[in-house]
């Protein structure tokens, strides 16, 4: 994580967004290496090992931060409505201005597979342009597997208390990804597994990780319950 987005992180108004254009113009050209491939004795899905394979305990509901971890920018700086067009037959999206505001590769095909597998999706957002992510998530098609949507500012302890009231499911269900370390500390100590993400955002290793985590601190508990 640079130094211009730490500081954008841990302020607000205009000393967030100064830097935000040259991280954002920096995010769209560069490639994200997404770890596609990770080690495991499971089945694959057209060569793609299966995220959930082996794994015996699984949370009944994965939640995702947006900025820097479905997408590597801040939705505040774009303008909607956005497009959805083709491009070297890749699906693109281009906000009102006509710039870049593609998700992390990974991100489309592990929300469907986790989606499939029986695991409820959620976002818990503190962006404040409520709208422009909610738009974004609507066309780059992502609302028919994400149905638990918590965008707008505050504190995401709130966001999940709201999830709870929704969903009915219990933080010790729930398995949060997010790429600002603040946010991981108060989730973890509400209760909910809760992973950092890089500045490759959200990949199908860093899902995997994630389970596993979920898998053994899960299962621990269960044991310590028993005894």
């Amino acid at each position: 994580m640079s130094l211009s987005r730490q500081t954008s992180t841990g302020s607000s108004g205009s000393s967030r967004k100064a830097s935000i254009g040259s991280i954002n113009r920096k995010a769209s050209t560069e490639s994200t290496g997404s770890g596609r491939r990770y080690s495991t004795s499971g089945s694959y899905n057209n060569g793609i090992a299966v995220l959930t394979e082996n794994i015996s305990v699984l949370p009944k509901l994965i939640v995702f931060d947006l900025d820097y971890t479905l997408w590597p920018l801040w939705i505040e700086m774009y303008s909607p409505p956005f497009h959805m067009e083709s491009h070297r037959n890749e699906p693109q999206v281009r906000d009102k201005g006509g710039r870049i505001v593609n998700p992390y590769p990974d991100v489309k095909d592990i929300i469907v597979e986790l989606k499939e597998s029986g695991i409820e999706l959620g976002i818990a957002s503190r962006t404040p342009e409520i709208k422009g992510a909610r738009r974004l998530v609507e066309t780059l098609g992502w609302d028919k597997y994400i149905p638990f949507k918590e965008i707008y500012p505050g504190c995401k302890t709130t966001h999940f208390e709201n999830l709870c009231k929704h969903t009915h499911i219990p933080l010790s269900e729930m398995l949060f990804f997010d790429d600002e370390e603040r946010n991981i500390k108060d989730l973890t100590a509400a209760g909910v597994v809760s992973c950092l993400v890089d500045d490759r955002g959200v990949t199908r290793k860093a899902v995997r990780d994630g389970l596993l985590k979920f898998e053994k601190e899960r299962s621990h508990d269960k044991e310590v319950q028993s005894k």
